[in-house]
């Protein structure tokens, strides 16, 4: 059955590339560092982000392998050749391993500032995907029975997680000083969503048993809103799923999917060269209104083995007949069905603690530590980080972060300013523009703004 599972598998694949954007902090008078925290004032006067150029990022993470670990070189009669080593992916993961990218482009964004207070306005594009896989999903390759301990081999996917969400968010933020040391910050966001797909449960479970029986068990509930067609079959259970093509594109931003979101930050500098912070970021949730629909497979599949006795004393069998027969009973055994309901999701929230010291004006140390909740599982990395700086016109940061299952990740970013013309570019990943077959991380963060 051209299925849900392989619309599924589909998009678990296209979504093998969450990082941050951490050099950004230290990188001093960029307007966009509010979005890490919106009590920061990196600008004094005015700015304008150059639309559709004031803040381009892309991140991607794989905390479980990378690309060299897919493919190595052979052995033996292969040496010659490159191979796909599961073995060695098999050996890079951990019990639970995250696929995650997200994406933005400020569409547009300005800011006015006096001082006590502060105002910004941005308008973005956003994309989010996160994927949890346990390791035991390489497993599979196994099979079911271990033939040199002679004893079944069982197998669950019951810790797989996928939710990939496109929205784009109308922000307003508000800063300001309280009293000498202090200062708080605030960003809310109108959000309007584009798609969605997130698994509300995903259950799978394999398990053979001493006489060879296998059976396999699901209970799944993915949740989605998108243009998609379905079809069913005679007895109205979902046949084949399919994205619309004709779909208009500007359905996309005039549907019903609404929701918002804040960002909360406070800093406090009790002296001139020390400033600490601390934020919430995407707090929040879509409810999801149009194309919605939630697909539900529940069911129990037992296969006992093939009688081939018939075989045996040549009195023959067909089976070809068997083999279709058996299909059948496995495909109905899952059935699909589906319903039209609303929902709503979260829009995955970070925490992060910031901590910044001036030994000189030229001179800035820190370290900025981020949290990410997935699927119930908290998630941290931290970064420390060095910058230079040349009065208002040139500044520089090197940094080094620890992520999940990647302790060693090199980072550095520049900051050029002319006139009212600034240009900044930044990585938390060098590595993996020098070596990108050997990195789980990649991310770059570049911009254009106007500054008053």
């Amino acid at each position: 059955m051209k299925s849900l599972y392989i619309s599924l598998l589909l998009l678990f694949i296209s979504t093998v590339v969450l990082a941050q954007d951490n050099a950004l902090v230290f990188l001093k008078g960029i307007p966009q560092s509010t979005q890490v925290n919106p009590a920061f004032r990196p600008f004094k006067g005015n700015y304008l982000s150059l639309p559709a150029l004031g803040s381009v990022k892309i991140n991607t993470q794989n905390t479980g392998f990378a690309w060299s670990d897919i493919i190595t070189p052979g052995t033996g009669l292969q040496s010659d050749s490159l191979i796909v080593n599961l073995d060695k992916v098999s050996a890079s993961l951990q019990d639970n391993n995250i696929l995650a990218t997200e994406g933005s482009i400020q569409i547009i964004g300005f800011g006015f500032s006096s001082e006590k207070a502060a105002i910004t306005f941005d308008l973005n594009s956003r994309f989010k995907s996160k994927v949890n896989y346990p390791s035991s999903i390489l497993n599979l390759r196994y099979g079911n029975w271990d033939y040199d301990n002679d004893r079944p081999i069982n197998h669950s996917l019951s810790n797989m997680y996928m939710n990939t969400l496109a929205y784009t968010e109308a922000a307003l933020g508000y800063s300001r000083y309280i009293g000498d040391y202090f200062s708080v910050g605030i960003r809310v966001k109108y959000l309007f969503g584009i798609g969605n797909l997130e698994s509300e449960k995903f259950n799978v479970e394999m398990q053979t048993y001493e006489n060879s029986t296998v059976e396999i068990k699901n209970d799944v509930a993915i949740r989605t809103s998108m243009p998609i067609i379905i079809s069913y079959d005679e007895d109205g259970y979902v046949n084949s799923i399919n994205f619309d093509e004709n779909v208009d594109r500007g359905t996309f931003f005039t549907n019903d999917n609404r929701g918002w979101g804040f960002d909360i930050g406070a800093t406090y500098q009790p002296n001139s060269r020390l400033t600490i912070g601390a934020a919430i970021n995407d707090l929040g949730f879509i409810k999801w209104k149009s194309n919605t629909q939630t697909f539900y497979s529940e069911g129990e599949f037992i296969y006992d083995g093939m009688d081939i006795s018939d075989e045996i004393i040549n009195e023959g069998s067909d089976n070809d007949d068997y083999w279709d027969e058996l299909a059948e009973d496995f495909e109905n055994s899952f059935k699909v069905t589906d319903e039209s309901s609303t929902y709503k999701t979260g829009i995955m929230a970070s925490v992060n603690i910031t901590a910044q010291y001036e030994p000189r004006q030229w001179l800035t140390l820190g370290n900025i530590t981020k949290s990410y909740i997935i699927n119930g599982e908290w998630i941290p990395e931290t970064t420390v980080a060095a910058g230079l700086h040349a009065g208002h016109f040139v500044s520089s940061v090197l940094t080094y972060s620890i992520m999940k299952n990647a302790p060693a990740n090199i980072g550095a970013g520049v900051m050029l300013k002319g006139g009212p013309i600034q240009l900044y570019c930044m990585t938390d990943h060098l590595n993996s523009v020098l070596s990108p077959q050997n990195s789980k991380y990649l991310n770059v963060r570049l911009g254009i703004n106007l500054i008053y």
